[in-house]
């Protein structure tokens, strides 16, 4: 089961993929018959998640840590019926005490494809978790006596191309989207070599970057729907080794896959260094880059680890425009010693930049990274309810703003961005550039199904036009 979201201000209705981490679990024990339930793309009421608890022998849980309070409430159900319950995903990764709630049984941490047949594989044999078998488990935490034991950490998968093919059938009929267009979604490569100081895919992937074959990549598009618009690449980053995204390119339009849409995270400095395979990805469909712009003021990136100077995310977000690829801009609200003023100039910065969509979230501290260090030493944080860490909502002031105002600011960009001055600015201002760009002509096939969201985007607008939300503390660190 996919917990689905806290629900928050910000872009996440209009991004709905496929939940692909379950897609590759379940292949991982192929003589069980599963179900799989995203409660995030199909909410469901009590009574049919109660229905759907009663059949399974067990329930394994996906969840990100906004979501823990959906994966508490499901677990507590299935314990009504004495069903064994395991949580993964990026919360049991960073915070495995997890595992001594009540309503959960065992923890997985990091990647699962291993852990998991293991744990299925003592509930066959022995009926049920104890503690003298789940000692034998690598990879999970689980809870004895009050206290929370720790197996050791099981190995990372090193050959990727080794992992079954995710199992697509389990979506069924699901309606997956990005803006309106239908969208699937793959993975070619796991972990990142960059060390951003508030990322905590370190943590969840063990800081090491493992990739698939392009031969590989290929074969898990071909099983992608050829019904839908997008293919959407999971990974941290897929632009760390730009030979192999050209040889993927290739293979793309060798086999003529390049009518579908892709779209992926990329640094704007990998994209810089190599504009002609930034060119072939074009060519062989990539409509959409996300690129994390992070901060105006190059002292920001510094600070946060981001290894990239200003002057080279602008002329990537420019390549792209040229090439008619969309950017997806992704903003941090409240780096570490930045003032009001400045954080209002950033915000200016990304409207100036002329991003097709921007995402403007609160530094947000997970557990395991250099903020999260940072915050807890120095008292910043000022929120525990870890569903309120969506990014959106603020959890932490910094030396310089205070909780309240990282809010308004948060509030106040995506105003700005996409509300602006004047009606319908946001659109006005990039028509041009759509219009004169033959490139750009893409976009317009997107557009009906993009204006079928209408009644998100009433919600945005009115969400913005409400004051800004701000939790009082709770909890202790």
């Amino acid at each position: 089961m996919n917990a689905g979201n806290a629900g928050s201000i910000g872009l996440d209705e209009f991004l709905n993929a496929p939940p692909l981490a379950l897609m590759c679990l379940t292949p991982t024990v192929p003589q069980h018959k599963k179900y799989l339930i995203d409660l995030k793309a199909n909410p469901m009421p009590e009574d049919k998640v109660r229905r759907i608890i009663q059949k399974g022998d067990l329930i394994a849980i996906s969840s990100f840590t906004p979501s823990i309070k959906n994966a508490r409430k499901i677990a507590a159900i299935a314990k009504q019926y004495n069903k064994p319950v395991v949580i993964g995903g990026y919360h049991a990764s960073l915070i495995p005490e997890v595992c001594k709630e009540p309503m959960f049984d065992v923890a997985v941490r990091r990647e699962g494809e291993l852990t998991f047949p293991e744990l299925v594989h003592l509930l066959e044999r022995d009926g049920k978790w104890t503690k003298d078998n789940l000692k034998t488990v690598k990879g999970i935490a689980y809870e004895h006596e009050g206290e929370m034991r720790e197996t050791e950490p099981q190995p990372l998968v090193k050959n990727l191309d080794d992992l079954p093919m995710p199992d697509r059938d389990l979506i069924g009929n699901t309606k997956y989207e990005y803006f309106g267009a239908s969208l699937d979604a793959l993975e070619s490569s796991r972990g990142c070599i960059g060390n951003c100081h508030f990322c905590c895919v370190q943590v969840h992937c063990g800081g090491i970057w493992r990739k698939k074959s392009p031969e590989r990549v290929v074969r898990e598009i071909a099983e992608c729907s050829r019904k839908t618009k997008w293919i959407s690449y999971q990974d941290s980053e897929l632009t760390i080794n730009m030979k192999r995204v050209k040889q993927i390119c290739d293979l793309v339009i060798e086999h003529g896959y390049d009518n579908q849409w892709y779209g992926c995270q990329a640094r704007a400095d990998d994209l810089v260094r190599e504009p002609k395979i930034v060119e072939r990805m074009v060519e062989s469909g990539f409509k959409f880059f996300f690129i994390g712009i992070e901060s105006k003021h190059q002292k920001s990136l510094d600070v946060i680890g981001k290894r990239v100077t200003t002057d080279v995310i602008r002329e990537a977000v420019e390549m792209c425009h040229d090439l008619g690829a969309a950017v997806y801009g992704a903003i941090i609200i409240g780096n570490i010693g930045e003032t009001y003023e400045e954080v209002l100039e950033t915000i200016d910065y990304a409207i100036e930049l002329n991003l097709d969509i921007a995402q403007f979230t609160s530094l947000t501290p997970y557990p395991g990274t250099k903020i999260w260090d940072d915050a807890v030493k120095n008292g910043w944080i000022e929120d525990a309810d870890w569903t309120h860490y969506d990014f959106t909502r603020t959890v932490m002031r910094t030396p310089d703003l205070t909780r309240k105002q990282v809010a308004e600011l948060v509030h106040h960009a995506y105003k700005k961005f996409y509300i602006g001055d004047l009606w319908g600015e946001y659109f006005w201002k990039r028509a041009p550039r759509f219009f004169f760009n033959r490139q750009n002509w893409w976009f317009f096939k997107m557009l009906p199904g993009f204006m079928k969201n209408i009644d998100k985007i009433e919600r945005l607008v009115s969400d913005l036009s409400k004051p800004t939300p701000i939790e009082e503390f709770t909890g202790e660190i």
